[in-house]
């Protein structure tokens, strides 16, 4: 007792003893406010975690939209060249008589099949076409002046009243360019990326998610108005810009705010924003066809999402490293009441962090391949990811080339990412990393492959639901490797590069998402091209990982040496499974993979007899 009245004082702990009054406990100087502890007594994802979480959640879910509005901003719908003449002779403009006298006829490279040319025309007037004879027979020998869609084009607006590919005329020559916006948004996300991750640091996750949510919403709008395709694609690139500036402080915080044993699980149902902003746009866009207002409303949701900033919360271990120790107690004390319990006064003021000398050292992305061991892991990691997101997008963005309705496809390819990561919990807790990402990814390739080939003409046209199926069933092959090697990045390098490691990864997948859109351009040169692709892809990325070393149940290295022997077939001191007898419920004290955190955080012997006095009440955090 004698050795915590010294701490109190010590700490200067906010009890005024005259007045009898309990005030909220402040820790000294030279105490931090012992977090991991704390969430022994409110729970590792308590009630106030899962609000808390559940807010973060809808904050990411505009993300999502904005990264697969593409799919029905750019619509891309039949056409032809626009021929006046048609109206002028009285003739409607998609007379079937009159377009097949004003038209040549091409084959068709993937069917090889005949059909009306989309960007030629034959010169004609409106006396030929008056005076036309129908049914017209084409006489392919006849010499006829061709010409460009000198008078613009026609569209098919039956399902569709309005897209980017309609309004700026992205046809023909200009078709690559409907795919430029998407890489270019994409562009922006590796920027943002970069930006909104050091500014994170800098002045805390709440303040740069909102900030990305006003800009976000700024530059919606904006595009929404685009007089052209220029404007069109930089302000897509913007919007790029301000995804990771919502998405990338989200997750952190989702993961930094509950307990070790409950990270997976924030971090995998963080990301399956993308799929339920996906579900939401089916929605909306099916509900309103005309692409500016569609951008517009999609655009106007941040709009609910800025007047919740009095609801957010910030990182408390971000709070933490700047010293911010009084705002951490303050939402521990209101966690602690919303989730009905209590928290004792010694949790604040638990421990003093010492830093040690490898702490002090910066490291950067050339400590994760300067050794041999280290560069084959890197090279590997960097790989799946590249191919998982070139996937993952190519899927998800081209559901309007299976055929059918697109609304229905673009639904389905979304709802299929939820069981995916369900499956992918499971399979990485009770069979390990390696063995599921190597499934999920040649179970996806494989589907990939068979895609083309179960439709015309290899298959009769009744079988062509099979070949809209096969890309779901790749997708979720896919999304389910994405969950897995998210967390296996994670526990592949050592504690000292561990940030590093996963921010170089990530880099790689928006490497992925610029490139996917062209990878479909190949479909020009043949039409199963890009699946084959896909699915080839997938296939020797999965196999690669079967030389990374499994992380399940063993114990994760710290240093730049370890992470060097790590997987070697002469193991570094300390890579054992974890003793049946060590595997207790997770805790700040008990759980080893608390040894990921990034700073070496040590008790001083002042503390210690405190900790031992409320070791026991901290095991039931698996519980709590």
């Amino acid at each position: 007792m004698s050795s915590l009245n010294g701490i109190v004082k010590n700490g200067r702990m906010d009890r005024d003893d005259q007045v009898g009054e309990r005030k909220p406990l402040l820790p000294g100087s030279n105490k931090m406010v012992d977090y991991d502890a704390a969430l022994g007594y409110i729970g590792s994802f308590g009630t106030y975690q899962k609000l808390k979480f559940s807010l973060l959640l809808l904050m990411c879910i505009p993300v999502g939209i904005h990264m697969l509005a593409t799919v029905f901003l750019g619509a891309q719908v039949s056409h032809h060249c626009a021929v006046p003449e048609l109206a002028e002779a009285g003739l409607a403009p998609n007379d079937s008589c009159g377009l097949n006298y004003s038209l040549p006829w091409v084959t068709d490279k993937e069917t090889n099949t005949e059909k009306p040319s989309e960007c030629k025309r034959y010169k004609v007037n409106r006396y030929e076409l008056g005076n036309l004879s129908c049914p017209f027979e084409r006489n392919s020998e006849e010499n006829r002046t061709v010409l460009d869609c000198d008078k613009g084009w026609w569209y098919d607006r039956q399902v569709y009243n309005s897209s980017v590919y309609m309004e700026f005329n992205l046809v023909c020559e200009d078709e690559p360019l409907n795919n430029l916006a998407q890489s270019l948004f994409m562009v922006g996300v590796l920027i943002g990326s970069i930006v909104f991750g050091q500014l994170s640091d800098s002045i805390g996750r709440k303040k740069t998610m909102y900030l990305a949510v006003l800009l976000q919403l700024g530059f919606g709008v904006a595009t929404a108005f685009a007089p052209n395709y220029e404007v069109f694609v930089v302000l897509r690139l913007l919007i790029g810009f301000t995804a990771m500036g919502v998405f990338l402080p989200a997750f952190v915080v989702a993961t930094e705010m509950v307990g070790v044993n409950r990270r997976t699980l924030t971090g995998t149902l963080i990301q399956s924003s993308f799929s339920m902003g996906g579900v939401v746009l089916t929605g909306i866009a099916y509900l309103i066809r005309d692409w500016s207002r569609l951008q517009l409303v999609i655009s106007l949701i941040n709009v609910a999402l800025v007047l919740t900033w009095w609801f957010g919360i910030e990182s408390p271990r971000w709070q933490l490293s700047k010293g911010r120790n009084e705002e951490v107690v303050r939402m521990i004390r209101s966690a602690a009441k919303v989730n009905g319990v209590k928290v004792p006064d010694e949790v604040f003021h638990a421990g003093k962090k010492q830093v040690t000398e490898n702490d002090k050292r910066q490291y950067t992305i050339f400590d994760i391949v300067r050794t041999p061991n280290m560069a084959k892991k890197s090279v590997i990691i960097f790989f799946n990811w590249f191919v998982v997101t070139v996937v993952w997008f190519g899927l998800a963005l081209n559901t309007q080339q299976l055929g059918g309705d697109n609304y229905l496809n673009f639904l389905i390819m979304n709802l299929v990412d939820f069981p995916a990561q369900i499956f992918s919990i499971f399979t990485v807790s009770y069979f390990g990393r390696r063995p599921s990402l190597t499934f999920y990814m040649m179970f996806g390739g494989v589907a990939c492959i068979m895609t083309p080939y179960l439709a015309p003409p290899f298959l009769p046209e009744y079988m062509h639901p099979l070949s809209v199926a096969l890309p779901m069933v790749g997708k979720f092959g896919n999304t389910a490797a994405f969950s897995v090697i998210y967390v296996w990045t994670a526990e592949l390098y050592p504690t000292v590069v561990r940030n590093v490691g996963v921010g170089a990864s990530s880099m790689w997948s928006r490497v992925g998402g610029i490139v996917s859109p062209f990878v479909m351009l190949s479909q020009q040169v043949w039409g199963p091209l890009p699946y084959l692709i896909f699915g080839g892809l997938s296939i020797l990325a999965g196999l690669s990982a079967l030389l990374l070393p499994e992380t399940r149940g063993v114990r994760l290295p710290d240093t730049l040496e370890e992470g060097e022997s790590f997987g070697k077939r002469t193991p570094y001191v300390g890579y054992t499974p974890v003793p049946d007898e060590e595997k207790v419920p997770a805790t700040a004290y008990s759980n080893p993979d608390l040894r990921n955190d990034d700073e070496t955080v040590k008790e001083d012997p002042e503390s210690r007899s405190v900790l031992a006095g409320y070791k026991t009440a901290i095991q039931c955090s698996e519980d709590c």
